[in-house]
């Protein structure tokens, strides 16, 4: 009996903390609010605007305010220089690579994360 008992207590605990951690990572974060081209531009202002393409594709062509910004520095750890507590305003060229930089920002805690859909593409259609 006690060597049942001591196979039975680490089995149940493991598969207690396992259960707990598939819990936690089911947890949806905020999230991400894709933005048709009209209300893209009417929100854009009032938060930090983030141009995701490589700075050779037309680099002379971009929307006035936006910084630029690698999505894998976005990504990493050491991104420091966009704010958590101020809406966020992501493109690229056709919205792909927005939406996995925005999923990532989510998860790092960041609160109100917008992407334009279509991308630059969709901001350059008249």
């Amino acid at each position: 009996m006690d060597r049942f008992m001591e196979l039975i207590i680490p089995i149940a605990l493991g598969l207690t903390i396992g259960l707990l951690f598939s819990m936690r990572r089911k947890k949806n974060p905020v999230p991400i609010l894709i933005d048709n081209k009209e209300t893209f531009i009417a929100g854009m202002r009032k938060g930090q605007l983030i141009d995701l393409r490589k700075p050779s594709d037309e680099p002379d062509e971009k929307i006035k305010g936006a910084r630029h910004f690698s999505g894998r520095y976005l990504k990493s750890k050491q991104q420091t220089k966009i704010r958590k507590d101020k809406a966020v305003y992501l493109y690229c060229q056709n919205g792909k690579k927005a939406k996995s930089v925005a999923k990532a920002l989510t998860r790092k805690g960041f609160t109100e994360v917008h992407v334009l859909d279509g991308g630059f593409g969709s901001y350059k259609k008249s």
